[in-house]
């Protein structure tokens, strides 16, 4: 099943499904991405969608996204411990 349902190109959920559960190639190439500033807050945005549970995948993205890009903050909210707060 295509992890972007019902388009061609790749969507913001499928950047968050990758940061959560993808592989070491699928981590590669969307951190290639990133290197792009524009492309690199779109992802940020995407990283408080996550699931509660999964925040230890999403901690090293934010210091990957920020990294190279100073002056970008990703809000990892977490203080939200519950899905959907």
């Amino acid at each position: 099943m295509n992890p972007d349902r019902n388009t061609k190109v790749p969507t913001a959920w499928r950047w968050l499904i990758i940061i959560q559960r993808g592989s070491t190639e699928e981590w590669r190439k969307l951190y290639e991405r990133c290197q792009d500033r524009a492309f690199a807050e779109l992802v940020a945005r995407v990283l408080a969608w996550r699931d509660p549970d999964l925040l230890p995948s999403a901690r090293p993205w934010a210091f990957l996204l920020e990294d190279p890009h100073p002056g970008l903050k990703v809000d990892l909210r977490e203080s939200h411990t519950h899905p959907g707060a």
